[in-house]
C-alpha cells in the first residue's frame, strides 16, 4: 500500500511518499525525517495556531482601556515611570487643565501668569520625561475619594514622586492632585483637570512644573 503526505514549507512543495516496494527500515526512516517538518507545516496552517503578541511599535505602550475612568489614572501613573510623553498626553483632553496650588501661583507667579494648558503640559512632559534628563522615577498614588458624576469622574489620589535628573528641581515630590476626567462620544474618559494641593513642606508637582 502506498502511503503519500505532502505540504508546503519556505515557499516549496515537500512531498513524502512511502511504497511498498520500501523496506520497514526505509519507511521509518523516511517518516523520522520528514515528521518534524510535516509538523511545523500543520501548525502554521492550522487555525487556531496562535503566535507571539509584538512588541508596540515606535517605543508607544500597552495602555489599559480609557473606557474605565481609573484606567486612565493607572496609564498616567505608567507613562510617567516608563518615560513615554506621548502616551501620556493620550491621558489628556484637548482642553486640559493644571491649577497649582495657591501658594506655588505666588511662589513662581511669572510661571503661573498664564493659564496650563494641554500645549505647555506637554511641553514639560517632554522635558520630564527625556531620559538623558531624567534617570530614574518613580511615582506612586494613593486613592483617597472618588466620586461618579455621570459623564464627569473625579478623584482625589495623594502622591509622592522620587526622581534623579539633571535639572535644577526637586527630586522628592509629594502633594495631592484632585482630578476631573470626562468622558467622550466614543465612551473614552480624558483628564480635564488636574488641581494640585500642597499637603506639607515638601515640594508639589507645582514646583517640579515651574523648575522643569
Amino acid at each position: 500500500m502506498d502511503f503519500r503526505v505532502s505540504g508546503r514549507y519556505e515557499g516549496l512543495d515537500v512531498f513524502l511518499v512511502c511504497t511498498n516496494s520500501e523496506s520497514e527500515i526505509e519507511r521509518r526512516y523516511a517518516m523520522g525525517k520528514f515528521l518534524p517538518i510535516l509538523f511545523f507545516l500543520a501548525c502554521r496552517i492550522n487555525p487556531f495556531y496562535t503566535r507571539e503578541p509584538e512588541p508596540p511599535q515606535g517605543g508607544r505602550l500597552n495602555l489599559f482601556s480609557r473606557t474605565v475612568p481609573r484606567n486612565v489614572v493607572r496609564n498616567l501613573e505608567l507613562t510617567w515611570e516608563k518615560f513615554s510623553p506621548a502616551d501620556y498626553m493620550e491621558c489628556l483632553s484637548e482642553d486640559f487643565r493644571f491649577s497649582p496650588d495657591p501658594s506655588d501661583s505666588s511662589k513662581f507667579e511669572e510661571v503661573f501668569a498664564e493659564p496650563w494648558g494641554r500645549t505647555r503640559e506637554e511641553a514639560f512632559a517632554r522635558r520630564l520625561l527625556d531620559e538623558n534628563v531624567t534617570t530614574s522615577l518613580d511615582l506612586s498614588l494613593s486613592l483617597e475619594y472618588e466620586e461618579d458624576r455621570g459623564d464627569e469622574h473625579y478623584f482625589e489620589y495623594t502622591y509622592v514622586i522620587k526622581l534623579q535628573h539633571s535639572r535644577d528641581a526637586p527630586g522628592y515630590i509629594e502633594g495631592k492632585m484632585h482630578l476631573v476626567l470626562r468622558r467622550d462620544a466614543s465612551g473614552n474618559w480624558s483628564i480635564v483637570l488636574w488641581k494640585d494641593e500642597k499637603t506639607g513642606d515638601a515640594p508639589t508637582t507645582g514646583e517640579l512644573r515651574a523648575k522643569f
